[in-house]
């Protein structure tokens, strides 16, 4: 059993509004609150996956611009497991980053800060959905459909301390001293 690990996928760490609070302004919506994450990002900011996947870039209804990430694996979730969805919404249209079905790992770029579709200003909307998949109709279902936040729940108990854009390059310095450890313990033994 794994828990799943998301990493942060702007930096600086910022805040603006954090899940479930402000009911009046989306109840228009037909939510209880605010269904994500709205992480302090400046007019085209690098955006990074924080877990590894498959991408869905989209544009919805009211003009907003995001990328969906399904997860590869199962994690833990509840009672049972489960697939997941981050949601990075609010980025800029005319610079797709990633194409429909392609893999991502943790750390890659998928777009850059907007405020696209219903938005009072630049930054990303960070959303997590637990989903499994439904074998006779070949398609996934939202486990928590009927939460009042179509599905959302809250991604702060996921995250970890470490940034998505940082990923990568400690990948690339563990690498590098696992060479170099490899050389070294080939020159004493000779």
């Amino acid at each position: 059993m794994t828990k799943l690990r998301l990493y942060i996928p702007v930096k600086p760490y910022g805040l603006n509004q954090g899940f479930g609070g402000n009911y009046d302004s989306y109840k228009q919506f037909g939510i209880k609150g605010h269904n994500g994450l709205d992480l302090r990002a400046s007019h085209g900011q690098p955006v990074y996956a924080a877990h590894d996947g498959i991408c869905y870039p989209e544009i919805d209804s009211s003009g907003g611009n995001g990328v969906v990430i399904r997860t590869n694996d199962h994690f833990d979730y509840e009672d049972k497991q489960a697939y997941f969805r981050t949601i990075y919404w609010h980025l800029i249209q005319d610079d797709a980053i990633v194409k429909t079905g392609q893999q991502v790992k943790a750390g890659d770029l998928i777009g850059y800060a907007d405020s696209t579709g219903y938005s009072s200003g630049d930054h990303l909307h960070f959303g997590l959905k637990p989903e499994d998949w439904d074998p006779k109709d070949w398609q996934f279902f939202n486990l928590e459909y009927d939460n009042g936040y179509k599905g959302a729940i809250d991604p702060t108990p996921y995250m970890c301390d470490i940034f998505a854009e940082d990923v990568n390059k400690m990948l690339l310095l563990l690498l590098s001293l696992k060479d170099a450890l490899v050389k070294l313990l080939a020159l004493k033994r000779s």
